[in-house]
C-alpha cells in the first residue's frame, strides 16, 4: 500500500499534467497519484495514458474541484492525503518530510509547510508564504482567516474525512478553507518551516478560481457566520465569537484594498474596482478611512521595494 496518495484535479488542460504529476513523484519515495479528470473535452485521457503509472479516473460530468477531489479521495488507498492542482508543483521530497511529522504526532489531523510563490510563466518571484504559527491548536486562526494556507502546501490523515466528512462541492473557491476549520475543530495542526511546494499565483486575466478573490473574499465573510454554528464555536462566549468576526471582517477588507491596489498598478481596473466596491459593502467604515488607505500604500511601497531585486534575480522553474 503506498504511503501518500496525490489527487490532481483537472479540467482541460493536458499541457500541465506532465510537470505536476512528475513534481508529485518527486515529492515522495511511496506515492499513488490520482487523476481526476473532470469531464475534460480534449486530449487529457490519452496524455493521462500516455504517462502510465498513474491512477486515471474519468468522470463525464463536471464536478468542480471539491467534488473531483472527493472522488479522488474515495479512490485512495493510502492513510495519507494531499491536494495538488494541475498548474501546481510539489518540491521534491516534501511530501516524505510531512508524512514524518504526521507520523511523529500520532494526534495530528494534517501538516503544512510554506509555498514558494511563482508568476503565471512559472517564475519564481522570492515571495514565501508561511503560516505564523506553531501550530497545535489553530481552529480560531482558520476561523478568522488568520492562518494562511492552500490545499497544495498540506498533506492530511485520511481517518480525518471520515470524521469530518469530505469537501463540500457547494463551496467552490471555499471548500479548502471549510475543510481545514472542520479538521481542526477536532485535530491539532502541525506546521513546518520548510517550504513544501510552488504555487502560481493568480493574476486579474489568468482565469484561476483564485483570480476572483471579491467574491469568493465576500463569500467567504457569509460562510464564516455558518462555521459559527460548529459545535465549539457555538460553545464559546458571545464577546469571542463578536472579535473573530470583527478581525476577520477587517483582515477581509483590507486584503480586497491591497488588492485593488496592486491591479491598478497592472492596468485592472474593473479587478480593482470590484474589490474596492466588495470592500466597501463589506465593511464601509473601514473601507473609506483615509488613514486605512494611508496604512495599505505604505506597506505596499515596503514591499514593491523588497520585491524588485527578488524579481530581477528570480529563477525559472526546472521541476
Amino acid at each position: 500500500m503506498p504511503q501518500v496518495s496525490v489527487i490532481i484535479p483537472t479540467h482541460s488542460r493536458p499541457h500541465l499534467l506532465p510537470r505536476a504529476i512528475e513534481s508529485a513523484r518527486r515529492a515522495g519515495s511511496d506515492v499513488e497519484v490520482i487523476v481526476v479528470d473532470d469531464a475534460s473535452s480534449d486530449t487529457t485521457a490519452r496524455v493521462c495514458k500516455a504517462i502510465g503509472g498513474i491512477k486515471y479516473i474519468r468522470l463525464d460530468l463536471n464536478q468542480g474541484v471539491a467534488g473531483a477531489r472527493n472522488v479522488g479521495i474515495l479512490a485512495s488507498s493510502a492513510d495519507y492525503i494531499a491536494f495538488l492542482d494541475d498548474d501546481d508543483l510539489r518540491l521534491p521530497g516534501s511530501l516524505d518530510l510531512q508524512v514524518e511529522a504526521l507520523m511523529a504526532d500520532k494526534a495530528a489531523g494534517f501538516v503544512c509547510g510554506a509555498m514558494l510563490m511563482a508568476d503565471q510563466d512559472g517564475q519564481l518571484t522570492g515571495e514565501v508564504s508561511a503560516p505564523q504559527s506553531t501550530g497545535g491548536d489553530i481552529f480560531w486562526e482558520l476561523l478568522e482567516l488568520a492562518f494562511p494556507v492552500l490545499p497544495i502546501s498540506v498533506v492530511i490523515r485520511k481517518e480525518c474525512f471520515a470524521s469530518v466528512g469530505l469537501l463540500r462541492s457547494s463551496l467552490p473557491g471555499l471548500d479548502d478553507w471549510d475543510i481545514f476549520v472542520r479538521i481542526a475543530e477536532l485535530y491539532p495542526v502541525v506546521v513546518l518551516d520548510q517550504p513544501v511546494s510552488i504555487y502560481r499565483k493568480p493574476t486579474p486575466s489568468s482565469k484561476q478560481g483564485s483570480s476572483a478573490q471579491a467574491r469568493y473574499l465576500t463569500r467567504a465573510a457569509r460562510h464564516q457566520l455558518q462555521l459559527f454554528r460548529l459545535p465549539r464555536a457555538g460553545a464559546a462566549p458571545a464577546s469571542k465569537i463578536r472579535e473573530v468576526r470583527r478581525r476577520a471582517v477587517n483582515r477581509i477588507a483590507d486584503t480586497l484594498l491591497w488588492n485593488a491596489m496592486r491591479s491598478v498598478r497592472e492596468g485592472a481596473y474593473m479587478f480593482s474596482y470590484s474589490n474596492v466596491l466588495a470592500a466597501l459593502q463589506l465593511n464601509p467604515f473601514r473601507a473609506l478611512r483615509p488613514a486605512a488607505y494611508k496604512k495599505l500604500a505604505l506597506r505596499f511601497l515596503k514591499r514593491e521595494a523588497l520585491e524588485a531585486p527578488r524579481q530581477e534575480g528570480g529563477d525559472k522553474l526546472h521541476l
